[in-house]
């Protein structure tokens, strides 16, 4: 069973997450209690490595094709990537900043262009012209790999290897952190993905679904309570193991708004610091009130066209020519065995 809505809540709370830590920071909020906004944000990000690694097996599950896989995340990834560069680089846009000075136009030359574009800046020690660009190179990376987890689980569906493996790594993953070999240093946070796909083919559900948004926010203030990359393991390993044990969620309007959210999710995440440029930079001055309408109001306009102008038809057009490359192959080797 797949817990469509336990998912799209799942992904709805972490993009949640990420906008609240930019928002704060916009604001130059420092310090919130005891809690740095910025590990806020990080620990959505965290949230979504695990979401995309179980997805995505589900994806190879239905298609258990690698070129088929690749194809379709290409389209699905970097176009709208190509469009926000685009937009940053031409118009100067103050979106590259950091938690330490955030409303930052980066001027780049043509290498820190071509490693954004193609999501390879944290192999070449690249700048983000885009701030959130930080993640997506290493979910890259993560494409890398998870085709190999898939075939391995196929032949070995139990839980043990993959405990072994997510030790493993976070053993060696330790002994890294100092050297900034960011893969190295997240591959605990995707493993628990893989773990959650294996978990939903052998547990039942047990938990109520409405305490599923409670299990989200505990984890999240447990790892605010120290944060850095070491405590995101077991926070995603929770996650990752916690996840199947819960009923789906059954309240309609959650259902349907955390849907819209999800549906809407990658566009928010990308064009979210270009709405904060309009509320916060722009608007400067005015009413706290103002600033936070405008913002929401462009986080809003924005992802929504770009999942209908961009992300969809991307999508579609990848799944189209991700069949046709099928086909060429499976011909090309029913003609070689005959």
């Amino acid at each position: 069973m797949q817990p469509k809505v336990n998912l799209d809540v799942m992904r709805s709370f972490a993009i949640g997450l990420v906008v609240l830590d930019h928002v704060l920071l916009a604001q130059k909020v420092a310090v919130v209690g005891r809690w740095e906004p910025a590990w806020i944000g990080v620990a959505g990000v965290y949230m979504f490595f695990v979401h995309t690694c179980l997805v995505l097996m589900w994806s190879l599950e239905r298609k258990p094709h690698t070129l088929d896989f690749y194809i379709r995340r290409g389209f699905r990834i970097y176009p709208l990537v190509l469009v926000a560069l685009l937009f940053a680089v031409v118009l100067r846009a103050p979106v590259g900043g950091s938690p330490n000075d955030f409303f930052v136009a980066i001027h780049p030359d043509l290498q820190t262009i071509l490693s954004n574009g193609t999501l390879t800046q944290n192999l070449f020690d690249r700048d983000n012209i885009l701030g959130v660009l930080w993640s997506l190179p290493l979910e890259v990376d993560m494409y890398l790999l998870l085709p190999v987890l898939f075939f391995f689980v196929r032949r070995n569906f139990t839980l043990w290897p993959l405990l072994l493996f997510w030790a493993l790594a976070a053993g060696l993953s330790f002994r890294m952190l100092e050297d900034g070999n960011q893969f190295a240093t997240v591959i605990p946070c995707f493993l628990p993905g893989v773990m959650a796909y294996v978990l939903f083919r052998r547990v039942r559900p047990r938990a109520p679904g409405w305490l599923f948004p409670g299990f989200l926010l505990l984890l999240t203030v447990l790892f605010m309570m120290w944060p850095s990359v070491g405590a995101s393991w077991p926070l995603c390993l929770a996650l990752g193991i916690g996840l199947p044990f819960f009923h789906p969620i059954n309240f309609g309007l959650v259902a349907r708004v955390s849907h819209e959210i999800a549906k809407y999710s990658y566009g928010i995440y990308l064009s979210h610091p270009f709405a904060l440029v309009f509320g916060f930079y722009v608007l400067a001055g005015r009413s706290l009130w103002m600033q936070l309408g405008v913002t929401i109001v462009a986080i809003a306009v924005l992802s929504v066209a770009a999942y209908h102008l961009l992300e969809k038809p991307m999508i579609n057009l990848g799944a189209k020519l991700a069949a046709k490359a099928e086909k060429r192959y499976e011909q090309k080797h029913l003609d070689a065995y005959l």
